[in-house]
């Protein structure tokens, strides 16, 4: 399942306040990974916390950088956060990744929660 690699991408990230992993996924493959991290983000200024860029921004960016756009288009992406203790938390996306992940066209978002887990379709 790969809500699991979202979950061991998350275990990755050095960022401990929240530890959240995101996969994109077209078909059977994975298209991206990504995890928050503490770094400047100058293309998303009105942050919580501008210090950070998101799970869902770095899988994201790391197909935009690489001109891989289109295949964002009817994608699903799993983000998962873990919880200092160890299990995972509720992973919604932000209102700005939220907005983000509807602009560059992927279709579904699954998130885990503290019960199990959640989707929407974007």
């Amino acid at each position: 399942m790969t809500i699991r690699l979202a979950t061991k991408v998350a275990n990755g990230s050095k960022f401990r306040r929240a530890r959240v992993g995101a996969v994109i996924v077209r078909g059977n493959r994975v298209l991206a990974v990504g995890c928050n991290r503490i770094g400047f983000c100058h293309w998303l200024p009105n942050r919580p916390y501008p210090e950070s860029v998101h799970a869902e921004q770095q899988a994201i960016l790391q197909l935009l950088k690489t001109r891989r756009q289109d295949e964002l288009i009817g994608a699903t992406i799993y983000v998962s956060r873990v919880g200092r203790n160890g299990r995972c938390r509720l992973a919604r996306p932000c209102k700005i990744c939220t907005n983000l992940i509807r602009s560059v066209g992927i279709g579904r978002v699954v998130f885990t929660t503290d019960l199990g887990v959640a989707e929407y379709e974007s």
